[in-house]
């Protein structure tokens, strides 16, 4: 497996200094100046860093939007080129709006993402507030230290609309559909409506234990790198929401969350390396 280097460490460490404190992200410009690059050298940094699922740079698609998951937002979307998401938090005001302690100054990236957000503000006690994306309900969410401790409501559900195995193709649109809905009837009324799109809902317990226990684990580090540990994928799959019925009651893994060999030949051929570890 790859390493980022000491570099796109540092690089990394600034962006989300930045984003823990003020909710913002820097501009690609102004890490070039500050870090003494060139453009193209920036901007293999951050391809590295997205080929580590740290961050999220502007694609053609979204630049500029207008719109977030159907709902409208106050200021487009980053354009192209720019920081979109630096990994739990979108670098753009949206529906999923995070407070701390009172304060509200951040927004996570997504659904999935929103439910185990809490473990960047280690002992703060976190709110994301947002909307379901079927009825328009609100959606409220405490943590504390990537554990939900409540939401509202309890028949919430969490929607994943693309595959992992889509990821090389939607470094920034694997989030489109990743959204809250009130309950599963919410849910499945919007599916029916979206046929061209073949997502799964799972719980918003099971989100915030997979993000807290594998991907975001370590993210507070200096040298964060995700790893993962198939033991512990395995061990805990039900838990993480990995893993489907059979017929007579037998959790098997769900080919949703599998990862494929032509994906792992796309994802370098797109340039974004080998830098997610797997072990046992």
């Amino acid at each position: 497996m790859a390493t980022l280097t000491a570099r796109a460490h540092l690089i990394r460490e600034r962006i989300m200094g930045q984003v823990r404190d003020s909710g913002t992200v820097p501009t690609v410009a102004e890490l070039r100046t500050e870090f003494g690059l060139p453009d193209d050298e920036m901007r293999s940094a951050l391809r590295d860093l997205e080929g580590a699922i740290c961050v999220a740079v502007q694609d053609d698609e979204h630049a500029g939007s207008s719109v977030f998951q159907d709902e409208p937002l106050a200021d487009p979307q980053p354009p192209l080129g720019e920081i979109v998401y630096a990994r739990p938090f979108a670098a753009f005001a949206n529906h999923y709006r995070v407070t701390v302690d009172g304060t509200q100054r951040w927004f996570a990236e997504c659904a999935v993402e929103a439910c185990a957000i809490s473990g960047q503000f280690p002992g703060a006690e976190v709110v994301v507030d947002s909307v379901c994306r079927q009825t328009g309900a609100p959606i409220h969410l405490v943590g504390r230290d990537g554990i939900l401790v409540d939401f509202e409501p309890r028949t919430l559900r969490v929607h994943l609309g693309y595959p992992v195995r889509e990821m090389p193709h939607r470094v920034v649109g694997w989030c489109d559909y990743n959204s809250f809905f009130a309950s599963e009837d919410a849910a499945r009324q919007w599916q029916d409506q979206h046929p061209e799109i073949h997502g799964i809902t799972r719980a918003p317990e099971h989100m915030a234990a997979l993000i807290t226990e594998s991907l975001g684990k370590g993210r507070l580090g200096h040298d964060y790198q995700p790893r993962f540990s198939m033991t512990n994928m395995v061990r805990n799959g039900p838990r993480f929401g990995l893993t489907r019925e059979s017929p007579s009651g037998i959790p098997l893994p769900d080919p949703f969350w599998l990862p494929t060999p032509k994906m792992l030949v796309e994802w370098r051929r797109h340039g974004l390396g080998n830098f997610i570890r797997v072990g046992l």
